[in-house]
């Protein structure tokens, strides 16, 4: 196929065409043009924002035919060779696929020969943190001390997965991710460069779904161009990429902060029919409710956030309708429902369901307004004033005189409970507990008053009694009069214990006859009769 995706056509040749990654390239140019170049290096950072793209320009600086110089010409042959990829003094390896020991020693036997034609033979590993235990260990000696023809690049996007015996032999450039509007800019030249026509909103839509990646970015351009060819426009972009519009992203969110049910509901069936994606559309709805929260913080957070200006105003008029807490709120419980969503077996009920339960989300209410509810509530009490506040006095409308016989309202009083020893006796085992100590109210544990009389207190006391010493309880005699103020004298009437188990002692030696006769005689009664009166009894008749 002769045809280049639009993220090959336009990679990167020099250092100046590498876009966001200026801490890197001009190291690398410095280094280049005071011969200070290292003999291992390792580029991390997200995927799509010139890793490999700089090591090839590397290698095309140092084998350059009128290098090593910071600006490769592109036009000889080394510089060929390697844009196009048949260079064989530059060798790109996929650490995924190459992982193993034996390429790793392969790799160390074909380093010890020069250069087919440059000045380096450069090893381009990519994703390296993919390889094995055992591969590393074999690379070390090599990349610590290689020929001085060799160059190894390393390039991750996970660096912490590579060894630290790796990470300290070589020189560390971490690659950022590129800003939207960065992207938004390049894109914009690159489309002027083809012909093209892309409206603003929609380069700032394809800049924000490729999330920091360059190369991201051109891919979906490239997707749009397929589809629109050289004219499209914004609504086209969102539908191609399967994105929300933004203008529905508000309009939810106005009818979350108005209260406007019906309109969510009307809204999502207008998602449904159009076959959008309902848990993306939840997915924007949580970052674009991002956008409320940051214009609640005022105009000097108008840079973090990537919005026209329309658009920010009508952001900051509906953040003043609600306190910053209750958007704090709307937050959380919109991060809280995307699990629930991400679940659901009926996507389109729970979208309603979470969208419901926003309209109704009620505002929190300030500690501070606790605080001082409760220091009224303590001061009102304080002066005994607990009854209900007075209700605001409103002026009667005429009416039509009704004549009514007046009736005086009734007084109902309510008996007076009187306190007896019985009923304050809680109240004496905690005042016992306070004045004497825990063993000593322990003992009353599941006690009571069972008799009370002028000068006399019956109280029964449970097991726990049996553990309280005699001189505790003349301590709780004074006790008693010191509470009751009477001179009360308290009767302890403790449990009857149960009786003691039968403890298996010496076995009892058989009975004698004597006395099994004797206890014969006392069951069936008459006399013992010996052999000899036997004979002499006379015999009964028999009939």
């Amino acid at each position: 196929m002769s045809y280049l995706v639009l993220a090959r056509k336009w990679r990167p040749q020099t250092f100046d065409e590498v876009v966001g990654q200026e801490h890197a390239t001009q190291t690398l140019k410095n280094a280049i043009a005071q011969g200070r170049v290292a003999h291992a290096f390792l580029f991390s950072g997200p995927r799509g924002v010139g890793k490999t793209s700089v090591a090839r320009i590397l290698a095309k600086a140092l084998n350059c035919a009128s290098g090593p110089t910071p600006t490769p010409c592109n036009h000889c042959q080394s510089c060929q060779e390697i844009t196009q990829g048949h260079s064989l003094d530059v060798l790109e390896i996929d650490g995924a696929s190459n992982r193993g020991i034996d390429e790793i020693r392969e790799l160390r036997e074909n380093i010890k020969y020069l250069p087919a034609q440059g000045r380096y033979k450069v090893y381009i590993i990519d994703e390296v943190h993919m390889l094995t235990k055992e591969a590393f260990n074999a690379l070390l000696k090599t990349l610590e001390e290689p020929p001085p023809h060799a160059l190894f690049v390393m390039a991750t996007t996970e660096p912490h997965k590579v060894p630290v015996t790796i990470l300290s032999r070589c020189q560390r450039y971490d690659f950022k991710r590129l800003p939207a509007p960065m992207i938004q800019e390049h894109l914009g030249h690159l489309i002027a460069q083809e012909g093209w026509q892309l409206e603003a909103e929609g380069l700032q839509l394809l800049a924000q779904e490729a999330e920091g990646s360059m190369r991201d970015a051109l891919g979906l351009l490239d997707q749009v161009v397929t589809f629109g060819g050289q004219q499209v426009s914004a609504a086209e972009v969102a539908r191609i990429l399967g994105l929300t519009d933004r203008r529905m992203l508000l309009q939810a969110l106005t009818a979350i902060i108005h209260r406007q049910g019906a309109e969510l509901l009307q809204l999502v069936e207008e998602l449904h029919e159009h076959g959008l994606d309902l848990k993306r559309f939840y997915q924007d709805l949580v970052l674009y409710s991002r956008h409320l929260l940051v214009a609640g913080l005022g105009p000097e957070a108008r840079t973090l956030v990537e919005v026209a200006d329309p658009e920010w105003e009508q952001l900051q008029a509906l953040v003043q309708e609600r306190p910053l807490s209750h958007l704090f709120n709307l937050l959380n419980e919109l991060l809280r429902g995307s699990e629930d969503l991400r679940r659901a077996s009926f996507p389109r009920l729970a979208l309603e369901i979470l969208l419901l339960r926003l309209v109704h989300l009620e505002p929190l209410v300030p500690i501070s307004e606790w605080l001082k509810r409760l220091a009224d509530l303590e001061a009102r009490l304080g002066q005994g004033d607990i009854g209900p506040e007075p209700l605001a006095v409103t002026p009667d409308r005429p009416q039509t005189a009704v004549s009514t016989p007046v009736t005086e309202p009734i007084m109902v009083l309510e008996p007076e409970v009187e306190e007896t020893a019985a009923s304050r006796w809680p109240q004496f085992i905690k005042f016992v507990q306070t004045h004497a100590g825990n063993s000593l109210a322990a003992g009353l544990e599941s006690s009571c008053v069972a008799e009370e009389a002028e000068q006399r207190l019956l109280v029964n006391v449970g097991p726990a009694w049996q553990a309280v010493e005699e001189s505790h309880q003349a301590r709780l005699q004074e006790l008693a009069r010191e509470f009751f103020g009477n001179q009360y004298q308290l009767v302890i009437q403790a449990p009857t214990p149960p009786p003691a188990p039968k403890t298996p002692g010496t076995p009892r030696p058989p009975a004698t006859m004597a006395e099994i006769k004797q206890q014969v005689l006392e069951i069936f009664g008459g006399q013992w009769i010996t052999e000899e009166g036997r004979q002499n009894v006379p015999k009964e008749e028999s009939v």
